[in-house]
């Protein structure tokens, strides 16, 4: 029982580990999570995939083998006792060996001694037997016989659901592993179609979970189980097409519900069932679950501007792609590579306004997208550009965040914006302003400046006001110390977009959770009749003697002693009373 009970402790520590920290993401994930040392340790200790590591199945099984010993050793002794109890008198029944005993006398023949013990067991509720034992007679009696079928129905119990466990841990796979007739896809960046055979799994395999993400409109008919570093590609018995998404967000900008319209399609195109899918509310179909695990951009196309820093003069150049693609900048080093889109971005609203309004504590900043530049001498940096102005003391910026290197926070580019919205009047200063350094022969670098600013916004905004120029005129010049230090020679604006939503989806078969589920019921049945239905027992032993009867009274209950103790005091002293000579047909109405 200790080292059940030990074995039991373990798979809960393990059993919550793995509930806590989201098990089988990508390892980069967990190396920023953790940083590398950590990761290192969790990894060799198999936490990122707790209920397939092999210690965990190990223990699992060891305590399948050890319950099941108990339960095959200890069971037909069990039923034979609830079927035919108490048919001979053991140890167990021996009144002296009892926690609760006590003797008395009794005036009355040994015969009609046992006859009023058997009436007063009777009407005790105990179900009264007599043995002959060394010229005497002992009566013994006992309630609750069930109580061992509680035994019996927690260590089956415990042996089903964690069979079940391990037959959800498709250990066959782990077989196939070890052997090398399986082995994990390392290479995350090529087509499903150049995947090694060895990477994919049986279209038979009894159980699987794996994710997937697929795009609005796009269908896919494998997941991917991450194993490790690497990936095994898992086949499905259908198709499953994403038809349409939809995400909903509370006022501080968190998704508060994505729901995925999914398709079900067999191999001939028929469809096999459609619904919505939303967090804990799968799609389920022939034993397979479809959760919604998550939502990324599923490859927008994005419409783009390119300013050139070196050349302002040369106008802006249009660019377009996917999200996930990369594009080479004609007349650059640079190749581009679009990380991702965001349709809404929802921050607190003093993150932006030097004053901001009581009535709105958050802003969405609108939509957004990341991209990273590359050049042919190795060197990068990423971006977080922002597609709508935002506003602070009355002045409107295009916004920018850029950091070189990874996991390090953005650093923003503020360029003021001129009255159509867009940089271009900035980039037509900036232009002048090279133009001019170059023609400059001794005039103050302040004078022409200001000068300079004054010719192009005469040409190029003769709208503004005197205010709103001197506004503009200060953050261009913050915008241009800025630049200093700006990585790259150029900047992108987003202008338009065709937004496609992703839904990750997450599939899993585990045929024996029905099986895992019953045995969860009949653990609490099993252990409800252990707490409730104590199997409590009674024994007397009558010696007859010259003057009457000599008489030794045990008792002994298998829970709550002190609630069986007052009930052994109230036999006792029933009993007591019946032996003094009390009317025997009193006794006998008991029963």
């Amino acid at each position: 029982m200790r080292l059940a009970v030990s074995l039991l402790v373990l798979l809960a520590i393990a059993s919550v580990i793995g509930t806590v920290l989201n098990q089988q993401q990508p390892y980069e994930d967990y190396v920023l999570k953790f940083g590398s040392f950590w990761f290192a340790v969790f990894r060799d200790v198999g936490l990122y995939n707790v209920y397939r590591t092999n210690w965990y199945l190990a223990i699992v099984g060891f305590l399948v083998l050890s319950t099941s010993t108990c339960l095959i050793r200890n069971t037909p002794r069990m039923l034979r006792e609830m079927r035919e109890p108490d048919l001979a008198v053991g140890s167990g029944y021996d009144p002296r060996g009892m926690v609760n005993n006590t003797e008395m006398f009794s005036p009355l023949a040994i015969q009609s001694a046992s006859n009023m013990v058997v009436a007063v067991m009777r009407g005790r509720g105990y179900r009264p037997k007599l043995h002959e034992s060394n010229g005497g007679v002992v009566v013994t009696g006992r309630k609750g016989r069930y109580n061992r079928l509680g035994y019996i129905l927690t260590h089956a119990a415990i042996i089903v659901f964690c069979a079940a466990a391990l037959y959800n841990a498709d250990i066959p796979v782990k077989l196939d592993m070890l052997t090398g007739a399986v082995r994990p896809e390392n290479n995350f960046h090529i087509p499903l179609s150049e995947v090694s055979k060895k990477a994919w799994l049986s279209d038979n395999n009894p159980a699987y979970r794996g994710t997937v993400t697929v795009p609005e409109g796009q269908s896919t008919q494998v997941v991917y189980e991450l194993v490790g570093n690497g990936y095994l590609v898992q086949p499905l018995p259908f198709r499953i097409m994403l038809k349409r998404f939809h995400v909903a967000y509370y006022s501080t900008g968190m998704p508060k519900d994505f729901i995925s319209n999914i398709v079900l399609y067999n191999n001939e195109g028929k469809v096999l069932k459609e619904a919505n899918v939303r967090v804990n509310h799968p799609l389920t179909y022939h034993g397979v679950q479809i959760f919604q695990a998550s939502f990324v951009d599923g490859g927008s196309l994005l419409k783009m501007k390119r300013y050139m820093f070196n050349d302002p003069g040369a106008g802006a150049v249009d660019e377009q792609a996917r999200v996930g693609q990369s594009i080479k900048l004609p007349g650059t080093t640079y190749m581009l590579k679009l990380k991702g889109f965001s349709l809404d971005n929802v921050v607190p609203a003093d993150a932006i306004e030097s004053r901001p309004g009581a009535a709105h504590k958050h802003i969405n900043l609108g939509p957004s997208f990341t991209y990273i530049a590359q050049s042919t001498s190795a060197s990068s940096a990423e971006f977080k550009t922002y597609m709508q102005p935002i506003t602070r003391d009355g002045q409107s910026y295009f916004v920018q965040g850029v950091r070189t290197a990874f996991g390090t926070p953005y650093q923003y580019l503020f360029i003021p914006t001129g009255p159509n919205g867009s940089i271009g009047l900035f980039m037509k200063y900036l232009s002048a302003l090279q133009k001019q350094a170059g023609m400059n022969s001794g005039e103050s670098t302040k004078r022409y400046v200001l000068h300079t600013f004054k010719v192009v916004i005469s040409k190029y905004a003769p709208s503004m006001t005197t205010e709103a120029e001197a506004l503009y005129f200060q953050s261009a010049i913050s915008a241009i110390l800025q630049l200093k230090a700006y990585p790259v020679p150029f900047v992108v604006t987003l202008t338009g977009f065709d937004h496609r939503w992703a839904a990750g989806l997450e599939v899993t078969k585990w045929p024996a959770t029905v099986v895992i589920y019953w045995g969860c019921a009949v653990l609490v049945l099993g252990i409800f009749i252990l707490f409730y239905l104590p199997q409590r027992r009674m024994s007397v032993a009558l010696r007859a003697s010259n003057d009457g009867t000599e008489v030794i009274i045990g008792g002994a209950s298998s829970r709550n002693p002190y609630e069986f103790t007052k009930e052994f005091e109230g036999f006792v002293t029933r009993l007591k009373s019946a032996l003094q000579g009390q009317d025997d047909r009193k006794e006998n109405n008991d029963g």
